[in-house]
């Protein structure tokens, strides 16, 4: 990893300072102009993979966990229970935003809006980390083609990140939101901006308690820098000790903190607090081959997220503690599907591109002989080559990283909306992933699945009336279609009736008797 001096380059301008537009190269000019026209068509068509979504109900328990808190706290019920956790949402992962968020509700009734504000931190991320970079370059000596050319290229690899449309198409999420702080954070450590920065770091981890550990990470690279070391430290302080405030008082029931990483410390369940994350961290050290029979084999699908950036700016400061911290804590998981959740990674990508940029002024600001500008060159062609290229790979399936592997159909998505219209705004709702998502907006939904492990115990009847939703989309591996037929089946005995029956949906409204507490379940 590159020693690096945070201000690069400097040309002897304060960290506010800045040239005058017109005053400005045209070709330089028209290059940041082009780039923001093109994020903001990006966002456009991130609206409307958000609006297909939608419409076509391909959206699960995440976003149904999501809806579910935002309408209930929306509508007074400040401590809403998540019933698809069986925790109160405070308890979930602790999103504190989420309360203002919800003063939307009155405003704008649909949980739709919860999507829209996940793009608008998509693309504002973007967008944050292209003025970064363009930033350094301006403060660089670099000449008006190379700063046009360095520009042009981080925008053109972040408008094609793979993660940023998997995320989207994949429920809502707090970590879109809390990447677009850290990364506002970042700018503005490296900037100097101290004060503000302290601010977005405020905000980063009101979003929730992974939020601690971009932090964390931000601390680190800040250590390493010659003017941030001071703020290095107390943001890699204030990161940790989120985390383990957060796992003391048991408000991460989503993140499992206590059993998904116990096994590095030889256990089944870790204390909670920084008890826990000192075991943790011992391990390591003292069994670093459990460690490392775990994240081999995920080596390659964390890669991803290092090369979507440029991948040489993994050597820097900015892009190496966050692809260590981020990555690391995803591959170490005792179960390996988060590293594929681009949602949970795609915070990397910034830091790493900010990472490669710098590291091509770096390398120009210190050509003073042939060879050394053919190296300059070499290094930003091959950071432009590894970016394009493994976002080539990834983008034909960056649709498909949600519940249903796609899109649902139309015909299906239109029987759904059908059967949500006919669901009474106060029936308890179980229903199946990805259907699931659509019908949050109540005080009880609950996940139809049929998988060990999953459904440990019966489904709850907590409403005088039980809509009951199945659809073809259901993956067979979570409710063997001949379980679903057989649960539909045993509603329609006990009298339930038929809401929708078209196009594969079966959807069955039940009134049970009194002193009935569950879904009774083949």
């Amino acid at each position: 990893m590159l020693p690096e001096d945070n201000r690069l380059g400097d040309r002897g301008v304060t960290p506010d300072a800045a040239t005058p537009v017109g005053t400005r190269p045209p070709f330089e000019r028209w290059v940041v102009r082009g780039a923001m026209v093109l994020f903001g068509l990006q966002f456009v068509g991130l609206l409307g993979l958000s609006i297909v979504g939608y419409r076509r109900f391909t959206l699960g328990i995440d976003f149904a966990i999501f809806s579910q808190a935002w309408t209930q706290i929306g509508t007074g019920h400040l401590d809403p229970m998540s019933t698809l956790h069986g925790v109160p949402f405070l308890k979930n992962h602790f999103e504190l935003i989420m309360w203002p968020l919800a003063l939307l509700h009155p405003i704008v009734h649909s949980p739709f809006v919860l999507l829209v504000i996940q793009d608008v931190a998509l693309v504002g991320t973007e967008v944050v980390a292209f003025l970064w970079v363009v930033a350094m370059l301006r403060r660089s000596t670099l000449t008006t083609s190379w700063v046009a050319a360095v520009a042009g290229g981080a925008a053109l690899l972040l408008l094609v990140d793979p993660g940023v449309y998997a995320t989207v198409v994949e429920d809502f999420h707090f970590e879109a939101l809390s990447m677009f702080f850290v990364v506002f954070a970042a700018f503005d450590l490296w900037s100097g901006r101290t004060r503000r920065m302290w601010v977005w770091v405020a905000l980063c981890l009101l979003c929730e308690d992974v939020s601690g550990i971009y932090v964390l990470a931000l601390g680190l690279s800040g250590i390493c820098l010659r003017d941030t070391r001071r703020q290095g430290v107390a943001l890699a302080a204030v990161g940790f000790g989120w985390v383990a405030l957060v796992s003391l008082l048991g408000l991460n029931a989503g993140t499992n903190i206590s059993t998904a990483y116990a096994y590095l410390a030889d256990r089944s369940v870790l204390p909670s607090g920084a008890a826990g994350l000192w075991l943790v961290a011992q391990g390591l050290v003292l069994h670093p081959g459990r460690a490392v029979h775990v994240a081999v084999p995920r080596a390659g699908a964390a890669a991803r997220y290092v090369m979507y950036g440029g991948g040489v700016g993994v050597f820097t400061p900015w892009g190496f503690f966050m692809a260590l911290v981020v990555l690391g804590t995803s591959i170490l998981q005792s179960n390996g599907i988060f590293i594929g959740l681009p949602f949970q990674n795609v915070v990397v990508v910034p830091f790493v591109l900010f990472g490669s940029a710098w590291l091509i002024v770096w390398s120009v600001q210190r050509a003073s002989t042939p060879g050394r500008n053919a190296m300059a060159v070499a290094i930003a062609v091959l950071a432009l080559l590894i970016g394009l290229g493994s976002s080539a790979q990834r983008l034909p399936t960056a649709l498909e990283v949600n519940a249903s592997h796609g899109f649902v159909p139309g015909p299906t998505a239109a029987a759904l909306s059908q059967a949500l219209a006919r669901t009474p705004s106060d029936a308890e709702v179980v229903a199946p992933v990805p259907t699931v998502g659509r019908f949050g907006q109540r005080r009880y939904v609950y996940l139809l699945v049929d998988q060990p492990g999953v459904r440990s115990s019966p489904v709850p009847v907590r409403s005088g009336s039980v809509v009951v939703v199945v659809d073809p989309s259901i993956e067979p591996a979570l409710l063997p279609p001949a379980t679903s037929s057989a649960i539909v089946g045993q509603l329609e005995a006990r009298g339930a009736r038929v809401l929708v029956s078209s196009n594969g949906v079966t959807a069955v409204l039940w009134h049970p008797s009194p002193g009935v507490t569950s879904l009774p379940l083949p």
